[in-house]
């Protein structure tokens, strides 16, 4: 009878965390939930982008087109905020040895950023064409930067690179469960990033790559497919998602120059 009333302490207090995280930071969800979803998927750290997203040939197609739209971002990359200076629980990645790791926010759990939409129009047309894209946006490393170990808490979800701008004087990669990726301009890769993963510049350029999250969908059961989206849901309804795209707006026309 004793251990009975534990067990219904226990339950009920977890019961009450989950609801307080529901009210107060969907995000702490996460976790849980992902563990729930490692129940039904198993995967490898690297998966078939060809499987999973098919879409991908369109941006492969148009990589080019995505790039130079990428230079012109570029040529005003200090009004580019850090990635800790658009949400601040990064900052333990980003920060860390203080080169700068910059990010140009296009989407964020599908919802656009419009004013830095409209900065790369050809790029924003191609990501319309694709709902499966959650998130998209250039991530910019500039030489030396090492980003630590760490994991992705969201299951729900896939990782895509395709590189757009990758020195060649040393390498540029990325380790996701043990395994190495060097990222090549005009090709691109589909990692599961709840799987520990780091990365390096050890080059003394930028390297740049589209940046997207794309909904998990040809691996799991259509009604965890329901949950998912429930899941997104919430989250994409937060405070914090609110004020990073509010905070990943570049406000200074592209191209326009500083003046000191």
């Amino acid at each position: 009878m004793f251990a009975l009333k534990i067990i219904g302490i226990i339950l009920l207090s977890i019961a009450a965390l989950l609801v307080l995280a529901y009210i107060f930071q969907p995000a702490l969800l996460t976790l849980p939930y992902s563990t729930f979803i490692s129940l039904f998927v198993k995967n490898p750290p690297y998966l078939d982008v060809e499987k999973h997203f098919p879409q991908h040939k369109k941006l492969l197609e148009n990589w080019e087109t995505i790039r130079e739209e990428l230079e012109e971002v570029l040529k005003n990359e200090q009004n580019v905020p850090k990635f800790h200076e658009v949400d601040g629980i990064q900052r333990f990645i980003s920060a860390r040895d203080n080169v700068p790791w910059r990010t140009f926010i296009i989407k964020a759990y599908d919802k656009w950023v419009d004013a830095n939409a409209a900065k790369v129009p050809k790029t924003a047309a191609l990501l319309r064409e694709m709902p499966q894209i959650t998130t998209a946006m250039f991530s910019i490393l500039d030489g030396g930067k090492h980003i630590p170990p760490h994991v992705g808490f969201f299951k729900g979800v896939l990782r895509y690179h395709l590189g757009l701008k990758v020195p060649t004087d040393a390498p540029c990669y990325i380790l996701v469960g043990g395994k190495k990726y060097e990222w090549k301009e005009g090709e691109d890769v589909l990692f599961d990033d709840t799987y520990l993963h780091e990365v390096w510049n050890k080059s003394t350029g930028q390297r740049v790559v589209l940046f997207c999250d794309l909904f998990r969908e040809k691996d799991l059961p259509a009604w965890v497919q329901a949950a998912n989206r429930n899941m997104f849901n919430l989250l994409s309804q937060s405070n914090r998602l609110n004020k990073v795209l509010k905070k990943a707006e570049v406000t200074r026309e592209i191209g326009q120059t500083q003046h000191t």
